[in-house]
């Protein structure tokens, strides 16, 4: 038979575990792992280029009102990567969707 508890949290719970340093840190990793992860499975070349995905991806975090928040920041060109696009005579190029595939790879079971 299952165990049932309850648990009560006061409203200010989430804001405190949010602003803590572990958190930060864990956000900051996790997000490290997501771009580290986009990196690799990347579509490369052999000669690297200044517009190579790697370069595309870079990591943020920031404080807003007391709670941390990290981001993996994507430009145009991994964007575009990422979701397709239509070249000059129409014709559709798929996305990689690179960056779904690497949070579907960090997420937790």
């Amino acid at each position: 038979m299952a165990a049932r508890f309850r648990l009560v949290l006061n409203e200010y719970a989430l804001a405190h575990a949010m602003s803590s340093t572990e958190t930060a840190k864990l956000l900051s990793r996790k997000a490290s792992e997501v771009a580290a992860i986009a990196r690799h499975d990347a579509p490369k070349n052999k000669k690297g280029s200044w517009n190579s995905y790697a370069r595309s991806l870079s990591i943020t975090a920031w404080e807003e009102n007391g709670v941390v928040r990290s981001a993996v920041q994507a430009d145009r060109h991994a964007l575009l990567i990422e979701y397709g696009w239509r070249d000059g005579g129409g014709r559709r190029h798929p996305g990689n969707h690179v960056l779904k595939n690497a949070l579907m790879k960090v997420r937790e079971p």
